[in-house]
């Protein structure tokens, strides 16, 4: 079949192009005159006045036909109405795109984004001085460029712009005439893609279908609770995720069509317009159409009191039918949607004030199926990574400069882009996602990189953010103004070659845009942020911490980067809870050599700069600092504590030389008993004790401690008390971890945990690394954080996989396949106890609903309660020495591994860089035949025997958590007949000077197996 214009509704000014004995035509009729083609009839579009109406033809041309009182059929010659098509006057060579009529005036966009008005000016509706009370041809609005959308209500316009902007002028819902296309502020970044207006009301529909009204609201038409008339744009917050694609409005009433074929109505349905059978002046609130649900509407239109919907082809009219407008044969209003059954195979609908245009072509009904406009719009620029590659293909420079510039100089183009295609692309909101394809923006932005002048694009689109920047609306109300945030961190100029200057013009307007929002948009942001995959997320960290690194490199302090270090700690609180990268990430490894945070920390304590503030010391944001820039910050408190305890024993004993022992924390004990030895000393401390500096002498040895006795103190001690004859600990066989033993207090005394506690705080606060085979469980411990089913699958791997297999199982039968209540078993002194994990557990058995609450049970009670709680007794004695000795404000800048390998060290060994780190003494250097003979011996070591010399030089098989530059190794000349000998506290190896490389091995071999032994060399 031809396609086919047809018309219903009033015509007694020509509206349907006829003059006819009755003013209106019940059922729709083929419109004699209007423009055809070899398919039928050319026409795509139609706009209707009250009294007038305008085509628009597939070959971009208008034609016109009704009243022209005002001016309004645009061809001149003003009062001369017509009941015949006529071509509308303008300059040859304009294309229309797109068209729209209020009352009595007229609106075309041309398809270079001029705006075109004609008809009545009286309420400025023309966009034109108020000196002009009508315009008889087609006059372009100057103020309007880049126009892709127009919509006129009775006596205004409302237009959208390529950029995202949206203007309106005419007649306003509080009376006002604008006679200047003004833009609403209020929708700046909100990517809007279609507007559309009713008599003396607006809607925009967001790329993922939000809904915005403003105007008059004397029925509800803009989907609030009350009806007062709205100057300021109204979110129509019930409509979110719904995925609304187009709307319709009428003098009182508003229709909503979302991606999948809905439809919502509310305003005015005294006569039926918004379809649901029981008339209402108003209805405020958002409804499915119940008669209508169900269905796959495809298309809408509404006309001043009716409505109009396509199924399959086939029109839904309802509403007021006064003239025959519904075209359904009959003049009587019809308050819900019936089939017209003569008419199908309608694949557009348009309708205005009290007529109804149809166009019927040919074709599949499924070819129809898709929702949207009756006539394709045009839509604001965005870009993805179709339309970048398409534009780098093309090899035109000028036009991806152009497009580069038209998306990055406007925040609702920004927001605008990247989006899924499906229907992720409207599921957004608060506590759902954001909708944009992430892994499209990176790949996209990575071509930057493949353009010859990438420098050039870099600072093209750092000037055009910062036009985008100046229109930034702090008071955004909608999610989808928060994409830009998620979008513009992919972008080269934020990482690469950054400057102070890149930060003053690209980073500072992007964070203080992400600071200005309000507190649900924060909460937003926080949501999106903690859903996002690791390498979304790591860029996010990256971008801002590139921000910090520049400011600190530059010389300035904190306060200069304090947004940024705000959004650092917000990214990190959220990666705590969520793990999604490393903590390493979050490091400025060289912080501590670019700047001095340890004079720094020392400045912040001792208050030297009393009016300084602590958020502006970079110690403040420890979530920059690396593990051994925090233990360098520990150890300076560690230094200050010390030296503060041993002045006040100096002072306390009248600065007598016998008082000189009371600054230090004095620790005698014998070989043979000191484990005991230990233990009894350390109860005798006060608290004030074990804050000065430790000094350990072993009777019967004559070192002096200057560092290495300790050590090897240390390593001796710990590695006897965690020995099962004590009853302390217990071991698990698998991962040869230890673990609070839980035994009932009259077996193993809770004061030996405060002391083993103290033990380990005074190591920390001595600088040395002690041997400490505890699950990350213990360090969360001391930092107050709950464990995890993870910290369990560390200390008993086979105990925590079952867990995990109960989680993970995914069938309905774990009642019966798992057969286990919720209880656990503990054993003591070989005997298997039983305990209920709340009160009649016992009983109740773990289903596929509470298993989680079981495993969250299970798992602190292993970790945390123990039998009669007593591995909770436990704990609390050895956090209560620990805190004796390391009652520090540092404490709580670790993180749980970070704070492990403080106490314990790390195992990161890499030999090659031991050798490299290493300073000679004497005669020795790296070309030395001596030397390179210790190498070629060291290197013929296996991996065991290499962590057993690394105890010799050191006094521990572990590395400090800064790595082995930490150790500082020093090699010297020792007599030729000697065995190689270590002075510990030094880290100092004296080397025989021999170039046999079979003796050097030899001897090595010797030295490392016998390292116990306080003696001087």
């Amino acid at each position: 079949m031809h396609a086919e214009l047809l018309g219903c509704g009033q015509t007694g000014e020509g509206q349907l192009g006829a003059r006819l004995s009755e003013p209106m035509i019940r059922v729709p009729e083929r419109i004699i005159g209007a423009p055809n083609d070899a398919d039928g009839t050319a026409v795509k579009a139609v706009a209707c006045g009250e009294q007038h109406t305008i085509f628009l033809t597939k070959d971009r041309k208008m034609w016109s036909v009704g009243s022209n009182v005002d001016g309004q059929l645009g061809r001149g010659k003003r009062s001369e109405g017509s009941f015949s098509i006529y071509p509308v006057s303008l300059t040859s060579g304009v294309g229309i795109v797109q068209i729209a009529a209020g009352r009595a005036h007229s609106l075309a966009v041309a398809d270079d984004g001029r705006v075109f008005a004609w008809g009545s000016n009286e309420h400025g509706q023309l966009g034109m001085e108020n000196t002009i009370t009508w315009q008889e041809m087609p006059k372009r609005i100057n103020q309007l460029n880049e126009v892709v959308q127009v919509a006129s209500g009775s006596d205004h316009c409302i237009a959208l712009t390529e950029d995202g902007r949206v203007y309106v002028w005419g007649e306003q819902a509080d009376g006002r005439c604008i006679h200047h296309p003004e833009l609403v502020e209020h929708l700046n970044a909100i990517p809007i893609v279609r507007v559309e207006a009713g008599a003396r009301h607006c809607v925009a529909i967001s790329a993922s279908g939000a809904v915005f009204t403003w105007g008059q609201n004397n029925s509800g038409e803009l989907g609030m609770d009350d009806f007062r008339p709205q100057t300021s744009v109204h979110h129509v917050t019930q409509m979110d995720g719904l995925g609304v694609v187009e709307a319709a409005c009428g003098d009182n009433h508003t229709i909503l069509l979302t991606h999948c074929g809905r439809t919502f109505s509310f305003g005015s349905d005294a006569l039926g317009q918004c379809g649901f059978g029981k008339k209402l002046e108003k209805r405020p609130n958002p409804t499915a159409v119940s008669d209508l649900i169900g269905s796959h509407v495809t298309r809408i239109a509404a006309g001043a009191c009716h409505t109009i919907a396509i199924i399959r082809g086939s029109p839904y009219p309802f509403g007021l039918n006064s003239s025959g407008q519904l075209g359904n044969g009959k003049i009587m209003t019809q308050s819900t949607p019936r089939k017209t059954d003569d008419l199908d195979h309608v694949t557009a609908v348009f309708a205005g004030y009290h007529q109804t245009f149809f166009i019927r072509s040919a074709g599949s009904i499924e070819q129809n199926e898709i929702v949207g406009p009756s006539c394709p719009v045009k839509m604001p620029s965005k870009i993805d990574r179709e339309i970048f590659e398409k534009a780098l293909r093309s090899g035109e420079k000028l036009d991806l400069m152009a497009l580069v510039e038209s998306v990055f100089s406007s925040l609702s183009s920004i927001n605008n882009s990247f989006l899924f295609q499906d229907e992720r692309r409207f599921n957004v909101g608060i506590d759902r996602s954001h909708g944009i394809d992430l892994d499209q923006v990176m790949e996209t932005f990575m071509l930057f990189d493949e353009l010859a002048s990438k420098k050039l694009f870099s600072d093209l689109i750092a000037d055009s953010l910062s036009i985008a920047y100046a229109s930034w609306n702090s008071k955004v109300s909608c999610v989808e103004g928060l994409r830009l945030f998620f979008i513009l961190p992919w972008l080269p100029v934020f990482t690469e070659n950054v400057t102070l200057d890149t930060i003053f013009k690209v980073h500072t307007p992007f964070i203080e845009a992400l600071y200005s929002v309000s507190e649900s948009m924060q909460k937003t942001l926080g949501n999106w942020w903690s859903k996002l995959s690791t390498r979304h997320f790591r860029r996010q960290v990256i971008v801002y911490k590139r921000a910090v690194e520049t400011i600190l490199r530059a010389g300035k302090g904190p306060s200069k980067a304090r947004q940024f270090l705000l959004t650092l700690q917000r990214l990190f609180l959220i990666n705590q809870n969520f793990h999604i990268v490393p903590l390493e990430t979050f490091y400025i490894e060289d912080l501590g050599q670019i700047h001095n945070i340890k004079l720094e920390y020392y400045n912040m304590v001792t208050k030297q700069q009393p009016f300084k503030d602590e958020s502006d010391y970079w110690t403040h944001y420890p979530f920059l600092l690396n593990g051994a820039a925090k233990g360098e910050v520990l150890f300076v408190e560690a230094g200050l504590i010390q030296a503060m305890h041993a002045q006040s024993a100096m002072i306390a004993s009248g600065g007598l030389i016998e008082g000189v022992t009371m600054q230090h924390c004095d620790l005698t004990v014998r070989r043979d008993f000191i484990v005991s030895d230990t233990m009894h000393k350390l109860a005798g401390f006060s608290e004030i004790d074990v804050r000065k500096p430790l000094k350990v002498t072993i009777v019967g040895e004559e070192a002096d401690d200057a560092g290495g006795v300790r050590k090897e103190f240390f390593l001796i001690v710990m590695r006897k008390i965690l020995q099962p004859e004590y009853g302390m600990f217990t071991e698990n066989e698998e991962s040869r971890l230890v673990w609070f033993s839980g035994m009932p207090a009259e077996f193993c005394e809770r004061e030996q945990f405060r002391q083993l506690g103290r033990l380990v705080g005074l190591a920390v606060y001595n600088n040395v690394i002690v041997p400490f085979p505890f699950p990350l469980a213990l360090y969360k411990y001391l930092l107050d954080i709950e464990p995890t089913l993870e910290d369990l699958c560390e200390l008993s791997p086979t105990e925590g996989r079952g867990l995990q297999s109960l989680l993970d199982y995914e069938e309905d039968d774990v009642e019966d396949v798992f057969s286990l209540t919720f209880s656990i078993t503990f054993s003591i002194f070989g005997e298997i106890k039983t305990v209920e994990l709340i009160p009649g557990g016992d009983e109740k058995p773990v289903t596929k609903e509470n298993r989680e609450e079981y495993v969250k049970l299970y798992v602190s009670h292993r970790l945390e309660l123990g039998y009669n709680n007593e591995i909770a007794n436990q704990a609390r004695e050895f956090r209560r020495g620990f805190s004796d000795a390391l009652h520090s404000r540092v404490l709580k800048f670790f993180q749980p591994r970070e704070l492990k390998e403080q106490i314990s060290g790390t195992e990161n060994y890499d030999w090659n860089e031991f050798r490299e780190l290493v300073t000679y003494k004497g005669e020795y250097t790296a070309s030395h035949p001596a030397v390179k003979t210790f190498w070629k011996a060291f290197f013929a070591l296996d991996e065991d025997e290499k962590k057993k010399f690394l105890q010799f030089l050191s006094g521990s098989t572990r590395i400090p958590v800064g790595g082995m530059k930490d150790l500082h190794p020093f090699i010297q000349p020792t007599a030729p007949e000697t065995l190689p000998v270590a002075h510990t506290c030094f880290n100092l190896l004296d080397l025989p000077n021999i170039s046999d490389d079979v003796e050097m091995l030899r001897r090595l071999r010797i030295s490392i197996e016998h390292t116990e032994g306080f003696t001087l060399v």
